[in-house]
């Protein structure tokens, strides 16, 4: 979801921004309270028309929002608290789109963006109370034909990023979370055709960290902690396909996302699933001609990954699962083309890759695994004819990778 996007969301809470100058580290400081509790957060959006070109629906609903654009060294120290319900909804209805159709929801409990040119501390600490809801869901209903449509729908109890160029971002991001996260993404067109390419998504996640550097280091102590359930469903019923269709579902516990250009970088912490997490992509389409089918479910309880071009890196995590872990995708179809099809399950995933042409560097790290959740994966298709299936279902209960690789292959 873009800045912009979040920037149109209501119904934030209240927050106290103090900036003062002057400090021993002379940087400029940025201290950010919010709390919103047992509140009702809704944002609702929907188009309906007949033929048209081009439309574009998004809608986003916030409980807790900080974002941050500096162009110079600040330092963030920002705790933010949700409890209630977050609900964001986009519906597009239409006869016939000659033109692209694009139509997205996000739903966030506690969301924090920081972007910062130069050096910066951070601290930040999110947390979304036991009982609470984040929903979220995009649809599209068409009754002959799109060109090309986009359905995206994004959903997370706590969500960082934080995007630093030519200096460095150090500091601690904790996440604690209870709530009910659930995401679906929707094209109901069973008397319509969906053109040159149709891309429906549905992410959704209990808590999720992502740090960028670009010639900026990132060196990050997390603790992350999920209980709640996290569900993401993205799901296609279509007369017929688009020339590329793309159906993609993915539901993470834990997420965290480093990536880092020619500058360290170094992630360490904790992840702690004991929510159930289920991802379900599911394609029903009639003829689909000569158009290629992408399908995949991605399902984690823990995730982190780590990657990097040109210098020294370092992967610490302890993870722990005890939750369900659950990837489906299904695709029934008539007369077609091709279909690829993939359904991943993982209890607990690490992954660190460095560059290996780029001079003197290396890939560190230590991971620590445990996994008692039950971790399934599963994958089906079935059709008329057609040109092929290439399918796979993956199921595993810890995995750890580190890779080492030129950029060039």
């Amino acid at each position: 979801m873009s800045r912009f996007a979040k920037a149109l969301t209501a119904g934030t809470s209240a927050a106290t921004l103090l900036c003062a100058t002057g400090y021993a580290d002379d940087t400029t400081e940025i201290l950010n309270g919010q709390l919103n509790l047992d509140a009702e957060v809704s944002a609702n959006g929907q188009v309906v028309v007949g033929r048209t070109g081009n439309v574009t629906l998004n809608a986003v609903g916030m409980g807790n929002a900080l974002d941050v654009q500096t162009l110079t060294s600040h330092d963030v120290t920002s705790s933010q608290q949700f409890g209630g319900f977050v609900t964001s909804t986009a519906e597009t209805n239409a006869v016939a789109i000659d033109g692209t159709a694009i139509t997205a929801s996000g739903a966030y409990g506690n969301s924090a963006i920081l972007e910062v040119d130069g050096d910066s501390d951070v601290a930040v600490t999110q947390s979304a109370s036991d009982g609470s809801n984040v929903f979220s869901a995009a649809t599209l209903r068409l009754d002959s034909y799109a060109v090309g449509n986009i359905t995206a729908a994004t959903t997370a109890a706590n969500s960082v990023e934080t995007i630093g160029e030519y200096g460095g971002i150090q500091g601690s991001i904790q996440q604690d979370s209870g709530a009910a996260v659930e995401s679906r993404a929707i094209v109901e067109a069973r008397t319509a055709g969906l053109g040159e390419f149709s891309t429906t998504a549905a992410t959704a996640s209990g808590n999720a960290i992502r740090s960028q550097g670009d010639e900026s280091s990132v060196i990050l102590n997390t603790a992350q902690s999920n209980r709640g359930t996290v569900r993401a469903s993205a799901r296609v019923n279509a007369g017929g396909g688009g020339v590329f269709t793309t159906v993609a579902a993915q539901a993470q516990g834990n997420g965290l996302d480093v990536a880092t250009e020619w500058a360290y970088g170094d992630a360490r912490g904790t992840q702690d699933n004991s929510g159930d997490t289920e991802a379900e992509a599911n394609i029903n389409i009639g003829n689909f001609d000569v158009d290629s089918i992408l399908a995949s479910s991605e399902s984690l309880g823990n995730s982190a990954i780590l990657t990097n071009l040109g210098t020294d890196t370092f992967l610490g995590l302890d993870q722990t699962n005890t939750g369900g872990v659950r990837a489906t995708t299904r695709f029934d179809g008539g007369l077609g083309g091709e279909v690829l099809g993939s359904a991943s399950a993982y209890g607990n995933a690490a992954t660190s890759w460095g560059c290996q042409a780029c001079p003197d560097t290396t890939s560190q790290g230590q991971i620590n695994q445990t996994n008692s959740g039950s971790v399934n994966a599963t994958f089906q298709s079935q059709y008329i004819s057609g040109w092929g299936t290439t399918g796979s279902a993956t199921a595993i209960g810890n995995s750890a990778t580190f890779v080492t690789q030129d950029p060039q292959e």
